[in-house]
């Protein structure tokens, strides 16, 4: 498979999207930022790539020459069909490696793929392994991180920093892997410099494997922090009765069953093995996560 120099991101304003594409500029690829907006607030090393995303004609036209696409895209929120257009423009203007919108939780693990709120991703996935069955000149790398390390920290996700209280999932010794944005940036960009090792695969990658107790520990303000003690299947039923809702409740829902699938051993949150070594990413030391904690405590 020919070197790729030449990488589209779409979806480069959202949580993920800015770190993927200065870690891929850092990493020396050409990058391509397809906007709405000619004025895409991003890394100014990047180009903008003004397209409609409502229009496969536009998006083929705005992919022509490129040989990978990054979709950092939501895939939640009614967007599978922005996605179905986007995956048939990659393929129509040649794009020689997709990765999708996956990132976060093992889509290949069986009970992941089955939750709600992963639906769509494993229809994605199944179309990119018909479309690369189909066409050898077309290949996908499906890229699993764990949890966003840094974005969980400063959003409150997996622990309520900025609350008197904050709930902790059996018992708070349940272990998940967990990748910083700038470190997701880096596996993707790793990913594009082997493309041979990872062409029709997943990868997986973890900086930090850690536990909500552990976190409070490393944090040194646990003392102040009231632990209210739930069971994930307390999530499961919570992200039920959200969408009974009148009408449903679809940000408490996702959060719940994201929440219920990370802290519960059978969906696969905590990776046995990683792609570490062969993407160029190492792993946080204790302190590491103890500098990065600092900065949201």
């Amino acid at each position: 498979m020919s070197e790729i120099t030449r990488v589209a991101v779409a979806g480069a304003t959202g949580n993920i999207g800015p770190a993927i594409v200065t870690q891929l500029l850092d990493a020396g690829f050409q990058v391509t930022v397809l906007s709405r907006s000619e004025s895409t607030p991003v890394d100014s090393r990047a180009q903008i790539q003004k397209v409609d995303y409502t229009s496969k004609d536009s998006l083929v036209a705005a992919l022509k020459g490129q040989q990978a696409l990054v979709n950092s895209v939501p895939v939640q929120g009614g967007l599978l069909d922005t996605h179905w257009r986007i995956l048939d423009a990659a393929h129509a203007a040649g794009i020689q490696r997709y990765i999708p919108s996956e990132f976060g939780c093992d889509g290949d693990n069986k009970h992941a793929a089955s939750l709600t709120v992963f639906a769509d991703k494993s229809k994605i996935a199944e179309k990119l392994r018909e479309i690369s069955e189909q066409d050898p000149g077309f290949t996908y790398t499906r890229v699993y991180t764990g949890m966003f390390l840094d974005w969980a920290m400063e959003k409150n996700f997996v622990i309520n920093w900025s609350s008197s209280s904050t709930e902790i999932y059996d018992g708070g010794d349940v272990p998940f892997s967990s990748t910083t944005l700038a470190g997701v940036g880096k596996a993707i960009a790793g990913v594009l410099k082997k493309p041979e090792q990872t062409k029709n695969r997943s990868v997986r990658v973890s900086e930090a494997t850690v536990t909500q107790n552990q976190l409070l520990k490393l944090s040194g303000v646990a003392d102040r922090i009231q632990r209210v003690d739930l069971k994930t299947e307390d999530l499961s039923k919570r992200a039920e009765e959200a969408l009974k809702q009148s009408p449903p409740d679809f940000v408490t829902f996702a959060v719940s069953q994201i929440l219920y699938a990370v802290f519960t051993s059978k969906f696969g949150t905590h990776f046995d093995e990683t792609d570490n070594e062969l993407l160029g990413l190492g792993t946080y030391s204790e302190q590491d996560l103890i500098t990065l904690l600092k900065k949201y405590v």
